[in-house]
């Protein structure tokens, strides 16, 4: 089968994406696929492979060959960089019961990182690989790092559909370390929970919660790549706030009263933090002026959605280049207290162009210089 998409967001902006995919390919039950998407953020390619019962117990066989030319610079609410990126990885998949299951992979990647401006968090970081750093320069000349990682992850499934469920359970627990022979030494880990409890018999009005706690950092003397962060915002993560526009905030070069070279500049980007967690109450409702014949394709919900992103690792006080820092005047980074939250109405139709996704939320906690997006919107499909 082939397919062509083209879509719009607020997050991405206008999207294109082509695909080819053969199933039961040279008659033995597998599937390759073919996948390109590009949108403002940049290009991305993968070459899928899926052997569905590589053995007579069910356990499935899974590997990618993919690149990635990424490119933020157009997100004004993040510390921006360039990032190129390929690998190959190939995952097991165990089925357990009808609910249960687990998978193993291995992976390889190359990352190299341009136009990344120097940064307190990222100065630690390049610090810590030993990278050079040119002080006549206010951009890193060359982060390159080729690692191998192993991940791990359990899945409990027991949704009544794939797509719009409204009873049952989802949950997931999922990992990745770098392995040795690896550049980077850090580690991610992830929890997620998603469950849908419907109200009366007939499903039309169902309590959905959503939960979400992910970690990372580095090991052995490394700090975790400051690619690899969290951030929050926007549609799937907090609604009413732009698209990665919630976490600690960059602190770049510049100058001090007395005319010295000092990481003291704010400017509100956002560079991200190694943890996260996020929470979702939903009621989804009956979708008006729809008959019922296409209710199953449309939902209409409200919502309540909260998240908060740390660094649990700063400092008020550190010591960077020999120069010991006061960042006392700043937010502290590490406080789990400054959530953000927000509360809506939000609409999903599976329509013959692909998924649409609309949001209106009004912002009901956040702080001075967060960037606001109330009404929120994805459209694309293939």
């Amino acid at each position: 089968s082939i397919n062509f998409g083209v879509g719009y967001g607020t997050e991405s902006g206008l999207s294109y994406q082509a695909g080819i995919k053969q199933d039961n390919f040279l008659g033995m039950g597998s599937t390759i696929s073919l996948n390109g998407t590009r949108n403002d953020y940049g290009t991305s390619i993968n070459l899928g492979y899926t052997e569905p019962y590589f053995t007579k117990d069910g356990v499935s066989l899974g590997g990618n060959i993919f690149y990635e030319d990424y490119d933020n610079s157009k997100n004004n609410s993040v510390a921006s960089y360039k990032r190129q990126t390929y690998g190959v990885n190939s995952t097991l998949g165990f089925p357990v019961n009808e609910y249960n299951s687990y998978f193993l992979g291995l992976g390889y990647t190359q990352d190299l990182i341009k136009n990344a401006q120097r940064e307190f968090n990222r100065e630690l970081y390049v610090q810590s690989m030993k990278f050079p750093i040119d002080n006549d320069l206010n951009v890193y000349k060359k982060i390159e790092a080729n690692d191998f990682d192993f991940s791990f992850g359990w899945n409990y499934n027991s949704l009544n559909r794939g797509f719009l469920p409204t009873e049952g359970t989802l949950t997931s627990i999922s990992g990745r370390i770098t392995t040795p022979g690896s550049d980077n030494k850090y580690y991610k880990v992830s929890i997620d929970f998603k469950n849908y409890l419907p109200v009366n018999r007939e499903h039309k009005w169902v309590i959905s919660t959503k939960a979400n706690i992910a970690y990372a950092n580095g090991f052995s003397g490394k700090e975790l790549p400051f690619y690899q962060t969290y951030t929050a915002g926007g549609i799937g993560s907090l609604r009413g706030f732009a698209y990665g526009a919630i976490g600690p905030k960059a602190i770049y070069l510049g100058k001090d009263n007395n005319g010295n070279i000092r990481f003291n500049s704010v400017n509100g980007d956002i560079v991200g933090g190694n943890a996260m967690a996020s929470a979702t109450l939903e009621l989804i409702t009956p979708t008006p002026f729809v008959s019922e014949k296409y209710q199953h394709n449309v939902r209409t919900s409200l919502f309540v959605d909260a998240a908060t992103v740390l660094n649990t690792k700063w400092k008020t006080n550190p010591v960077v280049n020999d120069i010991q820092y006061n960042y006392s005047s700043l937010e502290n980074f590490k406080d789990y207290k400054r959530f953000r939250a927000s509360t809506g109405i939000a609409f999903q139709w599976n329509s013959p162009i692909g998924p649409l996704v609309f949001s209106y939320a009004k912002p009901i906690k956040k702080y001075q210089g967060d960037e606001i997006e109330q009404f929120q919107f994805s459209i694309g499909g293939s």
